[in-house]
C-alpha cells in the first residue's frame, strides 16, 4: 500500500498505488460559514425518542438530548422555509451510536448513512434544499447527540481524514453522489481512510421504488469485476431499518455478493473462507423470520444443511429487538429428551414453563434447566451440524444464541464422519448458562471438527458460554478467529481433544484482534480457571494483536509437538487485583505463571506486554512487564499466508501497547465499530477518535 501526503498548504492530495486503485484530489479547505441550525429562518428541533431536543441547536457540545430507546430513534433540526446547504456536522455525546442515517423528513429520502459518529462526524451532502433534516440513530443506551450543525459551506470538502492522526474535527465522513458511489473502487486490503468512511446511499428511498422496478434502478450494484460498491449495497450492509429485499439489489446473487463484499475478507488461514458466496453466481439468501410455518431454530437447521452455498441473515424489522434462539428446541420432540426433563415438548421449548412447574425461580432458571435438567449421560441433544459453503451473519439483527451453538463438520472418536469447507459465522451473539465441567450436552458455541477447513470466525461476541467459545477438534484447519469479543469463558478454544489423535497436526489456526475479558466482577471466582487460550495439541497456532484483560494462569498450553507462534499481543491487568505486596512482584509472579505449561511444544514469543492498568483497561507505563517465556523453535507461520494476507497484516500490524488496546475494545464482538478487513472501515485515527470504548463491556 502506497500513501503519499503532500503539504496542507496545497491542499489534501491522497494517492493510493495499486493496491488502493483510487486516486482522489481535493483543493482548498471548505469555509463553513455561520451554523444555519442557528440562523436560519425560523430555524427549531424536534424528535420521535429524545428529550429536550432544542439542546442539539443550542451552540454547545457540553448539552445533549438523550434518546429514550436505542433503535430508530429520530432527532430533527428544521427551518420555516426550505433552506440549502450541503455540509452536515454531527456531534455526539458519547461514543455510544453504532448506526445512522440522514434523512430529508420533506421527502423521504435518504441522504447518508454509517457506523459511529463520536465526537465530531462532517458529513459532505452535495447541494440539498429541504424545510426539515432528520437524524435517525441506533446503538446501545444513553443515545445522547450533542450537537447537529447545517451549513452552505464554499471552497472543496476534504476528501478524506489525514494519514497521520488528526483532531477529531477532520475526521470526516464523505459523502459522495449517487453517481460517484457507484463507480468507486474499495480495497478490501487497504488500511487508507479515503473513501472508506460513512458514504451517501442512493438519494432514492428504498421504500418508494416499486419492487418490480428496483432491479433496474439507476443504482448500480456491486461489481465483482471492479471491486465497486454501491450506495445500495452500503445501505443494505450498514442501515438496520433497510430490509434484505429494500433496495435496488433484488436477486439472491447481488445481495450475497454485496454482504460478501462488505465484510471484507479473512487474514491468515481461513483466508480462503467464502461461506455463502459462490462467485459462479450460485449463491442463495435465506432471511430467518419469526412468522414462518416453521420455527426460526428449524428454519435455521434447514438452511446450513446441505453442501449449496447459503447466506443466512435475519429479517431486520422482525429482529430488531432482542430474539432467543435456543438450537437445544429442536430436541424437544424427542420422547428422551421429555423423560428426561419430566417435560412436555412446549415446557422443553419455553424452560420458563418448566421452571414454573418445578417451583424454580426466575434467578435460577436457566442454570437449573440447562446444567441440572438437561445434564444427564442419555441426552441426546448435541449441535446442529454446518454444511459446506454457509455464512451465517448477524448484521442488523438482534437476535442471540442461548446455551449452545454449532458445529463445523463431525466426528465420531476422533474420525471425521462429515466435513464442511469453507464457513463464515460472522456478527452473532452467543450466551451462555455458565460453565459446567464436562457438560453432557458438550454446548460448544461453535466447534470446527472432521477435518473441515477454510473456516473465518469474525466479530461474534461469547459470554459466559458453557464450554468453549470456538473449539478445533479432529483435523479441522485453516480457520482464522478474529475480532471476537469473548467474556468470561472459561475455555475459550481447545485446539486438539486428545493427545492420541494424530490427525490434529493438520490443525492450523489464526487468532487475532481478539478481546478476551476476565470481568473485575468474575476475577476472583474465575482469574485462576479461565486459561489455555489455546490448548493445543499436535497443530500450529499464529496469534497477534490480541488483548488478553484480567487473565493470569496458563494463557496457552502445548501438548504432544505442538507449535505456537504469539506476537505484539496485550496483557492488561487491573491493578486493584495486584496479589503482591508490591506491583513488579505481583507482575513477576503473573509473567511466570502465564507460559508454565508450553514444555510440552514449542513456543515463539514476540514482542508481547504485560501491564497494570485500570477498570477501563487505560495501561500505566511504569508497569510494562516484557513476556520472555520461550520453548523450542517456531518458524514465521505467517509465510503460510498469500501475499494479500501479509500485505493487511503488516498494513495493520499494532505494537503491543495502548493504541492495540483502544482499537481492539472499539472494533471486537458483534457490536464493535467495522474492523479492517471490511472495505467500509475507517483508519485507526478514524476508530480512535470516536471515544475510548471500556474494555470490559458487555
Amino acid at each position: 500500500m502506497n500513501i503519499k501526503k503532500f503539504s496542507r498548504g496545497l491542499g489534501h492530495f491522497f494517492a493510493l498505488g495499486a493496491a488502493g486503485g483510487l486516486l482522489v484530489c481535493a483543493a482548498q479547505a471548505q469555509t463553513l460559514g455561520s451554523n444555519l441550525s442557528l440562523t436560519g429562518p425560523s430555524a427549531g428541533a424536534d424528535g420521535s425518542g429524545f428529550n429536550d431536543t432544542k439542546l442539539v441547536r443550542d451552540g454547545s457540545t457540553a448539552t445533549y438530548t438523550q434518546a429514550s430507546g436505542t433503535s430508530n430513534q429520530r432527532v430533527s433540526v428544521k427551518w420555516g422555509s426550505a433552506i440549502n446547504f450541503n455540509t452536515v456536522i454531527l456531534r455526539e455525546s458519547g461514543s455510544t451510536i453504532t448506526n445512522w442515517q440522514l434523512v430529508n423528513n420533506d421527502t423521504g429520502a435518504v441522504l447518508a448513512t454509517g457506523t459511529g459518529i463520536g465526537a465530531a462526524r462532517t458529513v459532505n451532502l452535495g447541494n440539498v434544499s429541504m424545510k426539515k433534516l432528520n437524524l435517525v440513530v441506533s446503538g446501545s443506551s444513553p443515545l445522547r447527540m450533542a450537537e447537529i450543525e447545517v451549513y452552505n459551506a464554499t471552497g472543496a470538502a476534504s476528501s478524506a481524514p489525514s494519514s497521520t492522526a488528526p483532531s477529531s474535527s477532520s475526521r470526516s465522513s464523505i459523502a459522495p453522489s449517487s453517481a460517484a458511489l457507484s463507480s468507486v473502487a474499495l480495497s478490501s486490503a487497504a488500511p487508507s481512510s479515503v473513501a472508506r468512511s460513512s458514504v451517501a446511499p442512493s438519494s432514492i428511498p428504498a421504500s418508494s421504488v416499486p419492487a418490480s422496478s428496483r432491479s433496474s434502478s439507476s443504482v448500480s450494484s456491486v461489481n465483482s469485476s471492479s471491486g465497486a460498491i454501491s450506495a445500495a449495497c452500503i445501505q443494505l450492509a450498514t442501515n438496520p431499518s433497510v430490509n434484505w429485499r429494500d433496495t435496488a439489489l433484488q436477486t439472491d446473487q447481488e445481495i450475497v455478493e454485496c454482504l460478501s463484499k462488505t465484510l471484507g475478507k479473512p487474514v491468515g488461514y481461513g483466508e480462503n473462507a467464502k461461506g455463502g458466496f459462490d462467485p459462479n453466481g450460485n449463491s442463495k439468501l435465506t432471511v430467518i423470520t419469526k412468522n414462518a410455518s416453521k420455527s426460526v431454530e428449524q428454519q435455521l437447521l434447514e438452511a446450513i444443511s446441505g453442501e449449496a452455498h447459503n447466506w443466512i441473515v435475519f429479517d431486520k424489522i422482525q429482529f430488531a429487538q432482542p430474539h432467543e434462539i435456543g438450537m437445544y428446541r429442536l430436541g424437544c420432540s424427542n420422547p428422551t429428551v421429555q423423560s428426561i426433563l419430566g417435560a412436555t415438548e412446549a415446557e422443553c421449548v419455553n424452560y420458563t414453563q418448566w421452571c414454573a412447574k418445578n417451583g424454580v425461580s426466575s434467578a435460577n432458571c436457566v442454570t437449573q434447566f440447562f446444567n441440572s435438567a438437561m445434564n444427564k449421560s442419555n441426552n441426546p441433544i448435541r449441535n446442529p451440524v454446518i454444511g459446506s459453503n454457509k455464512t451465517i451473519d448477524g448484521r442488523g439483527s438482534e437476535a442471540y444464541f442461548l446455551f449452545s451453538g454449532f458445529a463445523i463438520g463431525k466426528d465420531s472418536t476422533g474420525t471425521p464422519t462429515q466435513t464442511a469447507n469453507s464457513v463464515i459465522l460472522t456478527h452473532l451473539n452467543f450466551k451462555g448458562a455458565g460453565h459446567t465441567e464436562d457438560h453432557y450436552c458438550d454446548p460448544d458455541m461453535i466447534r470446527s471438527t472432521g477435518a473441515s477447513k477454510d473456516i473465518w470466525i469474525h466479530k461474534n461476541t461469547f459470554d459466559t458460554t458453557g464450554d468453549s467459545a470456538f473449539d478445533v477438534k479432529v483435523g479441522a484447519h485453516n480457520v482464522t478467529m478474529s475480532f471476537n469479543r469473548v467474556v468470561n469463558v472459561k475455555r475459550a478454544t481447545l485446539h486438539g481433544s486428545s493427545d492420541s489423535h494424530t490427525i490434529d497436526k493438520q490443525i492450523t489456526t489464526t487468532m487475532h484482534n481478539n478481546a478476551f475479558v476476565t470481568t473485575d466482577d468474575s476475577y476472583m471466582l474465575l482469574g485462576n480457571t479461565l486459561r489455555r487460550v489455546p490448548l493445543l495439541r499436535h497443530g500450529k497456532t499464529h496469534m497477534f494483536n490480541n488483548v488478553f484483560v484480567n487473565y493470569r494462569n496458563q494463557i496457552l498450553s502445548l501438548r504432544v509437538g505442538a507449535s505456537a507462534f504469539m506476537e505484539d499481543s496485550v496483557f492488561v491487568v487491573n491493578a486493584i487485583h495486584q496479589e503482591k505486596s508490591t506491583a513488579q512482584l505481583s507482575l513477576a509472579e503473573i509473567s511466570a505463571n502465564l507460559f508454565k505449561d508450553i514444555s510440552g511444544g514449542s513456543f515463539r514469543n514476540d514482542r508481547n506486554l504485560l501491564w497494570f492498568g485500570d477498570a477501563a483497561c487505560n495501561l500505566t507505563a511504569s508497569t510494562q512487564t516484557a513476556l520472555t517465556a520461550t520453548s523450542g523453535t517456531v518458524a514465521d507461520l505467517s509465510a503460510n499466508y498469500s501475499s494479500a494476507s501479509r500485505a493487511t497484516i503488516n498494513s495493520w500490524r499494532f505494537a503491543a501497547g495502548q493504541e492495540l488496546v483502544d482499537y481492539v475494545s472499539a472494533t471486537a464482538g458483534k457490536y464493535g465499530q467495522i474492523p479492517y478487513n471490511s472495505p467500509l472501515a475507517g483508519d485507526k485515527y478514524y476508530v480512535l477518535g470516536l471515544g475510548k470504548v471500556p474494555c470490559q463491556i458487555r
